[in-house]
């Protein structure tokens, strides 16, 4: 079977005849009007349908007298049990299937199933469902971005979920919701109330770590940071309020794997706890992930790093413990996440020292090294 979709000359067409700007104002349309009653004659479905955009993907076809022929078609989503794709004529339920898709990072995977819908969407445009007969690890084919909180389960069995979980926090919300989502599982937990006590256990033992956008003394982001440069390797799941810009980047940055924006509902927790417990996803996956997250976002967080630095000054002239206190820590929590390990413990020591006693004449050289790390990384490093 020939390769599908990265050695296309640039006026290749898919069955439908679309060139790329087309088939997007195709997914647009389609996103905008009702699901079928054949889509929507499964709602329990236990896998979620995720946006999948590929305009060529050469797929083969064969039918039920063994007939076989290869088209090109254009996806619209896939799932962990499925695949859909757009094509430009009908095709009967029971067609057998065979593609490759291509992983993000990786060799071509090849995938194999059979036709269980057809729709016609207008025009010539019918839709067709394929279940595949092994399911796929759609993480692999696919980056969502952390903080728009994607779920490749729709549905979970809560009694199905195994394994040994820390949640780390107090938040009076989250942590009572937990101790009665988890009950209803097979997982064994425990709770602590701060980033201290969390790094103090034996990570070894852990399968996930699941901590509080406020996680007592460090933020969720910076935990999550301080846990991989502890070795921890397994899934951080971060859960609560993400109210701002700076917020979201420095989730983007953390290294932590999923986000379970407030108010959580028993859903949403067992579906992200399922995404990585039951998938078991290999670590080589993990990373890339992870990696793919931080690198999209160094830049917006520098820039407010840079920004505090300015504000920082602003508090020093005007002599103002408080901002400066709560300044301070901001940058104490984006520093580690760039890896600017000096930085982070002067700005935490300085605005610990002003807390406690209110006057910050006496590190006014201080902050203005403060000031100058925030713009210059090597001496912040």
């Amino acid at each position: 079977m020939k390769r599908n979709n990265k050695n296309l000359v640039a006026d290749q067409r898919n069955t439908l005849g679309m060139d790329n700007a087309v088939y997007t104002q195709l997914l647009k349309k389609l996103n905008q009007k009702p699901a079928s009653t054949t889509e929507q004659s499964n709602p329990l479905r236990d896998h979620t349908r995720l946006e999948y955009h590929q305009p060529y993907l050469e797929i083969e076809l064969e039918t039920s007298d063994r007939s076989r022929r290869t088209i090109t078609v254009a996806t619209r989503n896939i799932s962990r049990g499925g695949l859909s794709v757009l094509h430009s004529s009908y095709t009967y339920p029971g067609t057998l299937i065979r593609t490759q898709l291509d992983p993000i990072d990786g060799k071509p995977h090849t995938v194999t199933g059979k036709v269980v819908r057809c729709e016609h969407r207008g025009g010539v445009v019918h839709e067709i469902g394929i279940k595949l007969e092994a399911e796929i690890i759609v993480q692999e084919f696919i980056r969502p971005d952390i903080t728009s909180c994607v779920r490749v389960h729709e549905r979970v069995v809560p009694s199905t979920l195994q394994g040994n979980v820390l949640i780390v926090g107090k938040d009076p919300v989250i942590i009572p919701l937990l101790r009665e989502y988890l009950q209803r599982t097979g997982i064994g937990y425990g709770f602590v109330e701060n980033a201290k006590q969390a790094l103090e256990k034996d990570l070894t033992r852990l399968d996930m770590i699941m901590c509080c956008i406020n996680s007592g003394d460090m933020i969720g982001p910076e935990l999550a940071r301080t846990l991989r440069e502890n070795a921890y390797a397994g899934p951080v799941i971060l859960m609560g309020d993400c109210p701002d810009e700076s917020t979201r980047n420095m989730v983007r940055l953390s290294a932590a794997d999923a986000l379970v924006l407030s108010p959580i509902t028993e859903k949403d927790i067992l579906c992200a706890i399922a995404d990585f417990l039951s998938t078991k996803l290999h670590i080589s996956v993990l990373n890339a992930i992870r990696k793919h997250n931080c690198s999209q976002t160094h830049g917006s967080l520098s820039i407010e790093l840079a920004k505090l630095g300015i504000m920082l000054d602003q508090h020093t002239r005007n002599a103002d413990p408080v901002q400066i206190f709560a300044t301070c820590n901001k940058i104490k929590s984006i520093a580690p996440l760039l890896g600017l390990s000096t930085l982070r413990e002067l700005s935490a020591a300085v605005g610990e020292s002003i807390a406690a006693t209110g006057d910050p004449a006496p590190h006014t050289q201080s902050l203005l090294t403060i000031k100058a790390m925030c713009t210059d990384r090597a001496s912040a490093a």
